[in-house]
C-alpha cells in the first residue's frame, strides 16, 4: 500500500508539474506549403529593464526565440516560455520581400502560423483571431504608415498625413468594436489595441508639425515651438491600464509626457547634449510617483527609467543616491536596486583625481597593451561603440594635440571579432587603436563605466583621471578640448 501511495503522489506531481509547465508556455507552430527562399523569424518583445551598453537598463529585450529557412523544411514548432501576455515580432523575409507583423501571444496558446507564397499569412488555433485582427489593422510601428499614406520627406507640407492618420484610428476603433461582439477580449490585448490607437495619432501629428516649423531643414526651434510641440502631448495623453506597456508607442509618450513639466520647470542643461538637469529628474520621478499612484506597474517602470538616467546620464552620483534611496524605501522588491547601486559605486571611484584600473587589451597586430602601459604622456581614450565611430571627428584635435597627448580609440562594439576590426583600422602616427573583446567589454563597463553618452576620458602622464565624464558635442567638442588643453600644457 505504501508503495502505491507513493506512486500515486509522484504522478500527482508530475501532472501539476506538467499542468504548470502549460500554463508558462506559448506553442507556435510555423508551416509553408513547400520548400521556398523564405525565412520566417520570430522575437518575442519582452517589456522589462536589463542591463545594457551605453543605456544602463534599457527597458525592452528583442530575444529571437525561434527562426526557420523554409528552403530548407516545410515545419517548424517553438516552444516559447511566457509568464504573462507579451508582444511578438513575426519577421518574413524572402523574394526581395521583407514584412513585419505583431503579434499577442498569452501562456497557453497554441498557434500555428501558415507562411503562403505570396509573402502573407494566415492563423490557426487558439486565440488566432487576436492575431489576424492585428494583422489587419497595425503595422510595426507608425513610422511604417507614413509611405503608405503618401508622406513625402523633401515636402513641407505633409498635412493629408495627419487625416490618414486621424482616419485611421477611427477605422481601428469600429473595427475593434465589432471584434469584440464576436470574441472574447483579455484586458491586456485591449490595452495594447487602445493604447497603440491613441498614441500613434498625436506622434504623427507632432512629426508632420515640427517638420513644417524646421521647413525641411536643420534649424532650431524656438521656445513657442517646442512648446506647440508640447502641448501636443500634454492635450492628447491619457493615462491608459498598466497592460498599455506592452505597447512602445505608448510607452515613449508616458515618458514624454511625465517629463514635460518638470524641464518646463528645469530646462535642459545644455543645447548640445539635451541633458535632464538633477533638479528636473528628482521633480519628474515625483511627479510619476504621484501621477501614477493608481498605476503600479507603470508608476515602478517610470521610477526605474528615471532612476537609470540619474546613475548614467548625469555625471555626478547625488541625484541618483537621493533618488535610489527613495526606490529602495518604495520598490523593496525590485531586482534593479543592486545593479544601480553597483553602477553608481563605479561612478564614484571614477572621479577626478583617481587612478585609473588597469586594463589588457589588444592591438590590431595581436598584441597585448596593459592601459598601464600608456603613462608617459597624457591619454584621450575614445570608447567607439560602431566601427571608426569618432575618429573623423577628432582628426582635427589629433592633430593640434599629436605631440602632446595621445589619442587612443578602444572598440567596444560587441561581436566584432578581432580579426574582421583589423581590417578596417587605419593606422596613424597621432593615434592608437586597440580592440576589446566581449569579455573585456565586462571589464570596460565594471571598471570604466563605458557609455556611449559619455565616450571619451582623459587622463594625465601619471594615469590619473582627469574627466571621465566627457560627453559628445556638435559639430565641435569643446568639453573635451577644454580638458585636452589642461593636461597639454
Amino acid at each position: 500500500m505504501k508503495h502505491i501511495n507513493i506512486l500515486i503522489l509522484t504522478l500527482f506531481c508530475l501532472a501539476a508539474s506538467l499542468a504548470s509547465y502549460a500554463q508558462n508556455t506559448a506553442n507556435i507552430t510555423l508551416t509553408a506549403p513547400k520548400q521556398v527562399p523564405v525565412t520566417v523569424t520570430l522575437v518575442l518583445e519582452d517589456v522589462h529593464f536589463h542591463p545594457n551598453l551605453g543605456t544602463g537598463l534599457a527597458d525592452t529585450r528583442l530575444d529571437a526565440v525561434a527562426s526557420v529557412a523554409f528552403s530548407e523544411k516545410t515545419s517548424e514548432k517553438a516552444v516559447i516560455q511566457l509568464s504573462e501576455p507579451k508582444m511578438m515580432r513575426l519577421q518574413y523575409s524572402g523574394g526581395g520581400v521583407n514584412k513585419t507583423w505583431m503579434l499577442f501571444l498569452q501562456p497557453g496558446d497554441d498557434l500555428t502560423i501558415n507562411v503562403g507564397e505570396n509573402a502573407d499569412v494566415t492563423f490557426a488555433g487558439k486565440n488566432a483571431g487576436y492575431q489576424t485582427f492585428l494583422k489587419n489593422y497595425f503595422l510595426e510601428n507608425q513610422y511604417q504608415y507614413l509611405p503608405v499614406f503618401g508622406y513625402k520627406p523633401s515636402q513641407i507640407d505633409n498635412k493629408s498625413v495627419v487625416q490618414q492618420s486621424d482616419s485611421l484610428k477611427k477605422v481601428r476603433l469600429d473595427a475593434f468594436d465589432k471584434f469584440k461582439m464576436a470574441n472574447p477580449v483579455v484586458p491586456a490585448f485591449e490595452a495594447y489595441v487602445l493604447a497603440t490607437t491613441a498614441t500613434e495619432p498625436s506622434i504623427t501629428r507632432q512629426l508632420i508639425q515640427e517638420k513644417i516649423m524646421r521647413r525641411n531643414r536643420v534649424a532650431k526651434l524656438d521656445a513657442a515651438q517646442r512648446k506647440e510641440l508640447e502641448d501636443f502631448t500634454l492635450t492628447d495623453f491619457k493615462i491608459q491600464p498598466d497592460d498599455a506597456l506592452l505597447s512602445q508607442a505608448y510607452r515613449d509618450e508616458l515618458r514624454n509626457w511625465a517629463l514635460i513639466p518638470s524641464t518646463r520647470k528645469f530646462p535642459l542643461e545644455s543645447e548640445t547634449r539635451y541633458e535632464i538637469s538633477p533638479q528636473a529628474l528628482q521633480d519628474v520621478y515625483a511627479f510619476s510617483k504621484e501621477k501614477l499612484a493608481a498605476y503600479p506597474k507603470q508608476k515602478e517602470y517610470l521610477a526605474t527609467y528615471w532612476l537609470n538616467y540619474a546613475a548614467t546620464a548625469i555625471p555626478n552620483v547625488e541625484t541618483a543616491k537621493t533618488l535610489l534611496a527613495d526606490y529602495k524605501a518604495t520598490f523593496p522588491q525590485s531586482p534593479y536596486t543592486d545593479y544601480i547601486a553597483k553602477l553608481i559605486q563605479t561612478k564614484e571611484s571614477l572621479q577626478p583625481g583617481a587612478a585609473i584600473a588597469d586594463v589588457t587589451l589588444l592591438s590590431p597586430d595581436s598584441a597585448a597593451v596593459a592601459v598601464s602601459s600608456l603613462q608617459g604622456k597624457p591619454v584621450c581614450m575614445v570608447f567607439s561603440f560602431s566601427i571608426g565611430q569618432h575618429e573623423p571627428g577628432l582628426k582635427v584635435l589629433e592633430d593640434k594635440y599629436a605631440d602632446k597627448v595621445t589619442f587612443v580609440y578602444v572598440s567596444v562594439a560587441s561581436g566584432i571579432p578581432l580579426s574582421t576590426w583589423k581590417q578596417y583600422v587605419k593606422a596613424r602616427p597621432t593615434a592608437k587603436h586597440l580592440w576589446a573583446s566581449d569579455e573585456n567589454i565586462e571589464v570596460l563597463k565594471e571598471k570604466y563605466g563605458i557609455d556611449i553618452r559619455y565616450p571619451f576620458l582623459v587622463l594625465d602622464g601619471s594615469g590619473k583621471i582627469v574627466n571621465r565624464w566627457i560627453p559628445q558635442e556638435f559639430p565641435n567638442n569643446k568639453t573635451l578640448e577644454a580638458e585636452l588643453q589642461k593636461v597639454a600644457r
